[in-house]
């Protein structure tokens, strides 16, 4: 494993070359993060168990007919992808207003639910403003990170993952952390044609979110029927033929899962942002694995 080649070091997981270069090996670390990696903590065999159920959950869309970047599980804490250029943007799916989304929409409730699921999209890219720079910048959330976060969190005029407004040729950038409205922090050229944006809309998210609700409300477990309340999913192009697949991971991490609907008994990472108990956290996902094995 040492003499493998990395590609990509992030948080949560390590990315190398396969032996057959045209996959990559996505390789799970035991570890949580939240808060712009403000809060971390090592954690038992929390890797595997998000390993398993990234695999089962891309098995159930490859069934379907819906492309991932999956090919198979290379080992207890790894699967193996086909290589992908990741698209700089993550996409998440609401089925309930909950989390940051109020904070952008402060005109509704908590739980309101969407009698069809609203997409939103963020930028991957982290934007740093003045007072912190002289102008407008933007770089990679790791730099940001080496360069800006310290134990106090982020200085003033600092946006992670923010906001993305399509409007034409251009991508309004706004903080996801506040009501849409006035100047946007910066406008960018949009870096999705129309026909991505459509194929990624109804080819990918819209029936693997369909899919995963199904499911998690159906499933033969004592938590069902299990609410799906928001799911982030990340794209890639293959690098092999250019499809648009859904990629890097799909786990606990991911989502936002509520057992019989009651936020309360929530058994994904939003525990570990509460601060529950390290070993509660690990139980929740160790019961998360055996329910996406029922998939």
């Amino acid at each position: 494993m040492s003499e493998r080649k990395l590609i990509a070091s992030g948080k949560t997981k390590q990315v190398f070359v396969d032996n057959n270069p045209s996959y990559v090996i996505l390789e799970a670390i035991d570890r949580l993060t939240a808060g712009d990696a403000a809060k971390i903590a090592e954690i038992g065999s929390i890797g595997s168990e998000k390993t398993t159920q990234c695999a089962n959950n891309f098995t159930l869309f490859e069934k379907a007919g819906i492309p991932t970047a999956f090919v198979d599980i290379a080992s207890p804490i790894a699967i193996r992808c086909h290589a992908v250029d990741m698209l700089p943007i993550e996409f998440v799916m609401r089925r309930f207003a909950y989390g940051s989304f109020l904070k952008r929409n402060p005109n509704l409730e908590a739980g309101h639910r969407f009698e069809e699921p609203l997409t939103e999209v963020f930028h991957k890219a982290c934007f740093v403003t003045p007072p912190t720079t002289a102008d407008v910048t933007r770089m990679s959330e790791n730099d940001a990170r080496d360069k800006y976060l310290t134990d106090a969190g982020w200085p003033e005029g600092i946006y992670t993952d923010p906001y993305v407004k399509a409007d034409g040729d251009d991508w309004h950038i706004y903080s996801a952390k506040a009501p849409i409205e006035g100047e946007p922090i910066a406008t960018i050229a949009a870096e999705l044609t129309d026909a991505d944006l459509d194929l990624i809309w109804n080819k990918l998210l819209k029936p693997a979110f369909a899919l995963l609700e199904e499911k998690l409300a159906n499933v033969d477990d004592t938590n069902a029927p299990i609410a799906l309340v928001d799911i982030k999913f990340e794209i890639g192009r293959r690098k092999d033929n250019g499809e648009l697949v859904i990629a890097d991971v799909i786990d606990n991490d991911s989502w936002r899962i509520w057992p019989k609907g009651d936020p309360k008994a929530q058994l994904d990472k939003q525990g570990f942002r509460d601060g529950d108990d390290l070993d509660k956290v690990l139980v929740n996902y160790k019961i998360v694995t055996e329910i996406t094995n029922k998939f």
